[in-house]
């Protein structure tokens, strides 16, 4: 009904943010502070640029998606296949895993149990509430997630000594802001940030705030806050790397965690890490859902039964059951295939990028079959980078330079040289020169 309002916006766009917590954890303690300078610091600005240029436009546009958006602006055909690129983005199946994993760790059943069970309890309810109870379920994720932090990095310090004490058992380039990493990863990163302009989950609730402000001022209280959290995580990532040899880094957290907690409070930060896989997992499937429902069925439905009409509700629950269904099985049949998810979403960002900021643009345009050229070639180019990459089959891997490349950067590259290409200004009548 678009009454979201700022307290309820903020707790549920920063707790959607946090999915792959392990990940974090894995970065700091391989990478050192560099796991910030790329995992947080390029979102800052990402995030603050969302909030000036296009969060109040969202708003305004009166739109529920982007693939609504991309078909309001530019027709069918794009907003057909600005949905599939949306998918790509939003289909749950590596956050399915990422929580099948954690359960896994603490209760040693069968990880396909764990993830289906976890998948069950993640998205229940989601037939039942909709996104009243994806933004009431995250807002209570916000606070566990923040508060399990909390008491991880207090029991840590009293236990582990001060900071500053931490900081002389790492290693150098822990403490350095480029680590091992090199320049060039970091200006891949600040790139690899422009995926917050098409976040399904940011366009979303935008779109269900009161008002236009509160979605600029919303976005720009999360950002206060993921610099918060970010100081958490990068504080049990750099304790862990001091004090503790792990085999494998990505259990960072829950070894600093079963270290230096009391038995409560063990259980407590499970919970926390629960809810923060949780709060991602749900609202990237009601996301999922409600393009399938909403941008891929009803149009269709239309067309095939003109003489029928389907409730948004009904479609919803459709779209749901099929990305439930589809990112479980995903995640127990090829957990492999979820990281192609997550270079694949480095292939969707430069076909949804640049035209959807142009979409929102009071200045310029482009026609509607230029715009599906962008996007097509760009999404093509970037697609074809990342086999490229994997395959070796024209060189790309062997060459230093551009087997350092992410796919999304051509892709980026090839969809701003079209937009330079096609794009002209908006001719203005008569009337609004006056005006």
């Amino acid at each position: 009904g678009r009454r979201l309002t700022l307290p309820f916006f903020v707790a549920s766009l920063v707790a959607t943010w946090y999915g792959n917590i392990l990940g974090i954890g894995e970065f700091v303690y391989t990478s050192g502070v560099v796991g910030w300078v790329c995992f947080g610091l390029p979102y800052y600005f990402a995030g603050v640029g969302f909030a000036f240029f296009i969060a109040k436009r969202i708003r305004e546009s009166n739109v529920k998606t982007i693939p609504e958006q991309m078909t309001l602006k530019y027709g069918e055909k794009v907003g057909w296949f600005s949905s599939l690129l949306v998918l790509v983005i939003s289909v749950p199946a590596a956050y399915i895993l990422i929580l099948g994993v954690i359960v896994q760790l603490f209760t040693g059943w069968e990880l396909w149990i764990c993830i289906s069970f976890g998948a069950f309890l993640s998205l229940v309810f989601l037939f039942k509430g909709g996104f009243k109870a994806d933004v009431y379920t995250n807002s209570v994720q916000f606070i566990l997630m923040y508060l399990g932090f909390f008491v991880l990095i207090f029991f840590t310090i009293s236990r582990l000594g001060s900071p500053a004490e931490m900081l002389t058992h790492l290693p150098h380039a822990h403490k350095t802001f480029t680590g091992n990493a090199g320049i060039q990863l970091i200006i891949v990163w600040f790139l690899i940030s422009l995926q917050t302009f098409v976040d399904p989950s940011f366009h979303q609730r935008c779109s269900a705030v009161k008002t236009p402000s509160v979605a600029k001022k919303g976005v720009l209280i999360s950002v206060l806050f993921w610099v918060l959290f970010d100081l958490m995580t990068l504080t049990a990532g750099l304790y862990s790397r001091a004090f503790f040899d792990i085999p494998l880094p990505v259990s960072a957290f829950t070894v600093l965690g079963e270290s230096v907690l009391p038995v409560f409070w063990k259980g407590f930060f499970v919970v926390s890490l629960l809810a923060t896989v949780m709060s991602t997992l749900d609202s990237y499937a009601f996301i999922s859902a409600v393009t399938i429902g909403n941008d891929i069925l009803s149009p269709l439905l239309k067309k095939i039964k003109p003489e029928k009409s389907f409730s948004a509700e009904t479609l919803t629950k459709w779209g749901l059951l099929l990305t439930s269904v589809a990112g479980v099985f995903m995640a127990i049949i090829l957990p492999s295939a979820v990281q192609l998810i997550y270079k694949t979403a480095s292939v969707a960002i430069p076909g949804l990028l640049v035209p959807l900021m142009l979409s929102y643009s009071g200045r310029f345009e482009i026609q509607k079959k230029q715009i599906f050229i962008l996007m097509l070639s760009s999404v093509a180019l970037a697609l074809f980078w990342m086999f490229s990459r994997a395959f070796d089959f024209i060189g790309i891997a062997q060459n230093n330079i551009l087997g350092a490349v992410e796919p999304m950067l051509p892709g980026l590259i090839l969809s701003v040289i079209f937009a330079l290409i096609f794009v002209k200004k908006k001719r203005v009548s008569d009337e609004k020169r006056i005006s």
